[in-house]
C-alpha cells in the first residue's frame, strides 16, 4: 500500500508535538501560531491516510467516503499553505490596511480553491498491489495551482520584508515552503514525467512534516524561549509577548527589578542568586517572569497601588536574604511600570526599559513609577537618536572650534576641535545627544576619523603662525584608543594634508588596563611623529595622578567641576594647589576648563595656570567664526575680549 510516506510523516509530527507540550507554558504568540499549523498538516496527513486507506479497501475504492477523504485531503492542503502566509504576516510589521489586503486576496483564493476541489471531476485509481492507489483530475490539479499561488504570495512577502523579519524565521519558512515544492516536485516527476515505471509516490504531505520539522528545530521549541539558569522567559519572549498585548489593546502594567549583578555574584554566585530571585518570585504570585538580556527581571503581577509595591519589595527582600542567608546589601532598584500604553508599541517600551535603568539620576531611588513624563522622555530620546542617525548617515557633520588663551602669551594660541551634528532643519545636534550612543554602537571610531580629517584640512588651509596657532586639541575616544592601527590611520592622514603633527594636540580620558596598552603604542608611534597629547577631564573622577604619571602627555585639562569647585570650597581650592604645583613640577602645562567669569581670571593667573578655555572668552564657534575671532583678538594689544554668549553649554 502507497502509505509509507504518509505514516512517517504522522510519526514526525507526533516527535514534534511530544517536544512541544514538554515546554508549552513557554509558549509565545508565533508558538502558537506554529501549533495551529501542526495541527493543519497533522490533520493533512492522517486525511491522506485514511484516503488512501478507503482507495485500497475493496469495498469502499468508489464509495462516496473515497471520494470525501480525496477531496478533503485537497482542501487540508489548502488550510495549511493559508496558516503558512498567517505565520509569516506575523513577523512582517506590515500596517493593519496593508495586512487586511493580503488576507483578503489570500482567503478569497482559499474558498475558491475549496469550492473548485468540491465541484471539479476527481478520478480515483487502485491496483492489487497498492503501488498505484492515487487521486487524479482536475480538483486535484486546480487545488494544487491554487496552493502554488499562495505559497508563491507568501514567498513574496517573505523576501520583500525579509529585513523586517526576525532572520531565523526568514530562512525557516523559505526552507519550509522549497521542501514541500521538492515533494510536489518530486511526486510529479515520478507520476508522470516517469509514469512508465508504474509506480506511484505520494510524498507531498510527508515533505510538510519535514519542513514543520525545520521549522520547530530552527524556531519554535517553547524551551527557545527559556532563561536556561533561571527558567524564566527570556528577551524574544518579551518582545513577542509585548508584541502581542499591543496588538490586543491589553492594559497591563508589570515591575522591572534592576540589581546589582556584580555585587550579587561575588555574594553567592551570579547563576545561584538569579535563580533564588526568579523561584521567589513566583512563590509571590508573578503571572510571567522574565529576564532580559541586561539581566533585569520584567514581573507581570497585579498590583493595586505604588504603596502595595513598596511593601511587597520590603517582605521580598527580607525574604531572599533570610533564605540565602545573605548578611550583605545587594542594591536594588524596582521601576513600576503602570500601564504599557503610555508607550507606542512594544520596541519604544523595550527601549525605555535601556534607557531608564540607565539613568544615574535614579541612583538613590528604590522605587520609581514610570509615568507619562518619563514615557514622553523616552520618545524625545528615540526622535533625537533618529535626527542624529539621519544626520551622521548624510554626512551633516561639522566641526566647532573653541579657543583657549594662553596666559603666558596674552593671546590664543590653542583650540579644541568640537564636534556637532546638523539635523534637516539646520539645527544643530549636540555631542550630548549622540557620543554615547556611537561609542556603543561603534560608529565613534568613524565620526573621530571624520573629524581629525576635517581639521587637518583646516590646518592645511590656514596659516597657524600668522595666527598665532600653536596646536588644536581633537578628542580621542576610549572605544578609538582601542583600535590597533589608531596610529597609523591619523599619520596617514596628516600626510594626505601635508600637516606639520606639531600642529596637533590629541586629548585622552582614563581607559580600562586593556585598553591602556594598546593606546600607550598607539601613543608612542604617534608622538615619535611628533604629536602632543593632553589628559582631558581630570578631577571628574576618571583621572588620576597615576594616569599622569603611567601616560607620556604634556598638558592636564581641569574639568569644569573642578575648576568651580576651586572657586567656591576653601578645601578643594587647598587640594587643587597643591595637585597643580605637583603636576607643573613633572613638566606638565595645564588649562582651566569652564571659566566664565572674570573675577576668576585674576586668580587663574596669579595660580601660574598655563591655558584658559571657557565661555569668558568664546563659545565654540565653526571654522569661518573662529578665524575671525583669532585674526580680531591676537592682533589686538588687550589680553582678553569676553565673547557674547549664546550656544548651550555643552561641548
Amino acid at each position: 500500500m502507497n502509505i509509507m510516506f504518509q505514516v512517517a510523516g504522522l510519526v514526525v509530527m507526533i516527535v514534534i508535538f511530544i517536544f512541544y507540550f514538554t515546554d508549552r507554558e513557554a509558549a509565545v504568540k508565533s508558538n502558537k501560531l506554529f501549533l495551529y499549523q501542526g495541527i493543519a498538516i497533522t490533520t493533512s496527513v492522517v486525511i491522506d491516510i485514511f484516503s488512501i486507506v478507503s482507495i485500497h479497501t475493496p469495498n469502499l475504492t468508489y464509495s462516496f467516503l473515497s471520494y470525501f477523504l480525496a477531496r478533503a485531503y485537497c482542501i487540508s492542503c489548502l488550510v495549511v499553505v493559508s496558516t503558512a502566509l498567517l505565520y509569516v504576516l506575523l513577523d512582517t510589521g506590515l500596517n493593519k490596511k496593508n495586512s487586511l489586503i493580503i488576507k483578503a486576496i489570500a482567503g478569497v483564493l482559499f474558498l475558491a480553491g475549496c469550492v473548485l476541489a468540491i465541484v471539479l471531476p476527481l478520478e480515483i485509481h487502485s491496483d492489487y498491489d497498492g503501488l498505484n492507489d492515487y487521486t487524479a483530475g482536475l480538483a486535484i490539479t486546480v487545488t494544487f495551482i491554487i496552493v502554488f499561488i499562495i505559497m508563491a504570495l507568501t514567498l513574496g512577502i517573505a523576501i520583500a520584508k525579509r529585513k523586517q523579519m526576525y532572520k531565523k524565521r526568514f530562512y525557516g519558512v523559505c526552507i519550509f515552503l522549497g521542501i514541500w515544492v521538492l515533494g510536489a516536485g518530486i511526486q510529479a516527476l515520478v507520476n508522470y514525467g516517469l509514469s512508465f515505471l508504474n509506480v506511484t509516490i505520494l510524498c507531498t504531505s510527508f515533505a510538510e512534516t519535514l519542513g514543520s520539522l525545520v521549522i520547530y528545530m530552527m524556531l519554535e521549541n517553547p524551551s527557545f524561549n527559556l532563561d536556561r539558569v533561571t527558567g524564566s522567559l527570556n528577551q524574544r519572549a518579551l518582545e513577542e509577548y509585548l508584541q502581542d498585548c499591543y496588538k490586543k489593546k491589553l492594559k497591563i502594567g508589570f515591575i522591572l527589578i534592576d540589581y546589582d549583578t556584580t555585587v550579587s555574584s561575588s555574594i553567592m554566585g551570579y547563576n545561584s542568586f538569579s535563580k533564588a530571585l526568579t523561584d521567589l518570585l513566583r512563590e509571590y504570585g508573578a503571572k510571567k517572569i522574565f529576564k532580559n538580556d541586561k539581566d533585569n527581571f520584567i514581573v507581570i503581577r497585579d498590583y493595586d497601588t505604588k504603596a502595595s509595591i513598596e511593601e511587597s519589595i520590603d517582605n521580598f527582600k527580607d525574604e531572599i536574604y533570610q533564605r540565602n542567608n545573605i548578611k550583605s546589601e545587594i542594591p536594588f532598584k524596582i521601576f513600576y511600570y503602570k500601564d504599557i500604553s503610555l508607550f507606542y508599541d512594544e520596541n519604544d517600551l523595550i527601549r525605555s526599559i535601556t534607557y531608564i535603568v540607565d539613568k544615574s539620576k535614579f541612583k538613590d531611588k528604590r522605587l520609581i513609577e514610570v509615568n507619562k513624563r518619563l514615557a514622553n522622555e523616552v520618545h524625545q530620546k528615540f526622535v533625537m537618536d533618529k535626527k542624529c542617525d539621519l544626520a551622521f548617515s548624510n554626512r551633516n557633520i561639522e566641526v566647532f572650534y573653541q579657543p583657549i588663551y594662553s596666559n603666558q602669551d596674552s593671546a590664543f594660541t590653542a583650540a579644541e576641535a568640537l564636534v556637532r551634528l546638523r539635523d534637516e532643519d539646520g539645527n544643530l545636534i549636540y555631542p550630548g545627544d549622540f557620543i554615547e550612543e556611537m561609542e556603543r554602537d561603534g560608529r565613534i571610531v568613524e565620526l573621530g576619523k571624520i573629524v581629525f580629517e576635517d581639521v587637518c584640512k583646516f590646518i592645511s588651509e590656514n596659516d597657524m603662525e600668522k595666527l598665532g596657532l600653536h596646536y588644536i586639541e581633537v578628542n580621542l575616544s576610549a572605544v578609538q584608543c582601542m583600535q590597533e592601527r589608531l596610529a597609523q590611520t591619523y599619520i596617514s592622514i596628516m600626510k594626505k594634508y601635508k600637516v606639520n603633527p606639531k600642529y596637533i594636540n590629541l586629548e585622552i580620558t582614563e581607559t580600562a588596563q586593556s585598553t591602556r596598552k594598546t593606546l600607550l603604542k598607539n601613543m608612542e608611534v604617534l608622538r615619535e611623529y611628533g604629536v602632543s597629547f593632553s589628559l582631558d577631564d581630570f578631577g571628574t573622577g576618571n583621572s588620576n595622578l597615576n594616569y599622569i604619571v603611567e601616560m607620556p602627555v604634556e598638558i592636564v585639562k581641569f574639568d569644569k567641576s573642578m575648576v568651580t569647585s576651586y572657586f567656591e570650597n576653601r578645601i578643594a581650592s587647598f587640594v587643587m594647589n597643591s595637585t597643580i604645583d605637583m603636576i607643573k613640577s613633572l613638566g606638565h602645562k595645564i588649562v582651566f576648563e569652564g571659566v566664565e567669569e572674570e573675577a576668576q581670571i585674576f586668580q587663574v593667573k596669579l595660580m601660574k595656570v598655563d591655558y584658559v578655555q571657557g565661555y569668558f572668552y568664546s563659545k565654540p564657534i565653526d571654522q569661518y567664526s573662529f578665524i575671525q575671532f583669532i585674526d580680531k583678538h591676537n592682533n589686538k594689544k588687550e589680553d582678553n575680549v569676553a565673547a557674547s554668549v549664546e550656544e548651550p553649554k555643552e561641548s
